[in-house]
């Protein structure tokens, strides 16, 4: 496609509030950036849609209260929209769009209004550091503050971040020609900053377990809750939990949204084995004894 030949060949550039003719060729941000680029790969990464098209990868300055983030799309056409909303609406959001004019292609810090119209934020606060198409993908580079004091952009702070996402499929004149509601969008939630400690050292004797539902065809539905019974082995002596994590078939990150563990009474000897909605009325009634949480993941959640 056009835009992918014209990444190819690094004529993208940012666009500035007032004009195109402000903007700022993105090869002269390669080769004399005003911060040093961040060590990569990124340390934290989340698919954003189910089909891995669009990944989120980002790193973490607390000295410098920046945040800094790399997109990969597989397959850009005419430009990528990524922002962020109180509850993932797409009105009244903060946004950055790469878009193609169908002479030239922009990058700029965006919001949109109570009814989804897209406009340039006159105050620029995400700063581009690399735009570049590369074997897996094109690939945008950027940076912003955590605060930038503009009423139009968000706030990252602690607790879940609501990302909106959108692909373009057809060049845009001006930006002010987009609305969010007219393209295809989606929304992933994430934990942006995450403590700046190290990983934790586990101790030499620690054992791990496995509890997962294997073989799970995923229902031609919105939401699906499934159940499933792991049985632990017999004769287990007891053990202190000290972690615990995700385990989720690769390419399948951005579907499922949320995981728990419950213990089932010792009083209920026997629990049938279960694998299916636990909405399902034909669900073995002695489940309903499972009940005492043990662990509880969200998406975005690491450990």
């Amino acid at each position: 496609m056009y835009f992918t030949a014209l990444a190819a060949l690094m004529v993208i550039l940012v666009a500035s509030y007032q004009a195109p003719t402000n903007a700022i060729n993105v090869s002269s941000l390669k080769s004399n950036p005003s911060s040093p680029l961040p060590p990569l790969p990124m340390p934290f990464r989340v698919p954003l849609d189910p089909r891995g098209e669009l990944q989120l990868s980002w790193n973490i300055s607390y000295a410098n209260l920046e945040i800094y983030m790399e997109l990969r799309v597989a397959k850009l056409r005419y430009g990528v929209v990524l922002g962020m909303s109180d509850r993932g609406e797409l009105t009244n959001a903060d946004l950055v769009v790469l878009w193609d004019s169908g002479t030239k292609s922009y990058f700029g810090d965006a919001w949109s209004d109570s009814e989804g119209h897209v406009s340039l934020d006159s105050q620029q606060d995400y700063e581009l550091l690399e735009a570049k198409q590369k074997p897996d993908g094109f690939h945008l580079l950027f940076k912003r503050p955590f605060s930038t004091c503009d009423p139009r952009d968000y706030l990252i702070e602690e607790g879940t971040v609501h990302i909106i996402y959108g692909l373009l499929d057809q060049p845009l004149a001006s930006l002010e020609q987009l609305n969010l509601s007219r393209i295809h969008t989606g929304v992933q939630r994430v934990l942006m900053l995450r403590p700046d400690m190290p990983y934790p050292t586990l101790p030499p004797d620690v054992r791990t377990l496995d509890v997962v539902a294997p073989n799970v065809i995923i229902p031609n539905q919105e939401t699906t809750y499934w159940c499933f019974i792991q049985k632990l082995p017999e004769n287990m002596p007891k053990n202190h939990i000290v972690m615990y994590e995700s385990v989720i078939t690769p390419g399948n990150e951005a579907i499922v949204h949320h995981i728990e563990v419950f213990e089932c009474s010792p009083d209920i000897r026997e629990v049938p084995d279960y694998s299916g909605s636990c909405d399902d009325k034909m669900k073995p009634g002695k489940l309903n004894f499972c009940r005492h949480v043990l662990a509880a993941w969200a998406m975005g959640a690491e450990v």
